[in-house]
């Protein structure tokens, strides 16, 4: 089983310019699906695809481990817009 604090100290510890992040358990705390949005200016210039390879590239054991997974991935200014 994968923990909400095991993906959030390896976005932590791995995501570069981390601005903000929110990891869900949306399983209802089996560990088996997650929702995370990660907010980073790394992700400046990237496509979307681009920024998720990157996210799971970071989580690629855990997220060998659970049944579901959604990522979005913003920047700090598109991450503004959406949160007023």
């Amino acid at each position: 089983m994968v923990s909400k604090e095991e993906i959030e100290t390896k976005i932590q510890t791995n995501v570069p310019e981390l601005y903000q992040f929110i990891v869900t358990d949306i399983s209802g705390g089996c560990g088996q699906s997650f929702d995370i949005v990660v907010v980073s200016n790394s992700f400046l210039g990237k496509n979307k695809l681009q920024r998720s390879r990157l996210v799971n590239k970071i989580l690629k054991d855990e997220i060998a481990q659970i049944h579901a997974f959604s990522c979005k991935c913003y920047t700090e200014a598109e991450w503004s817009k959406i949160v007023v």
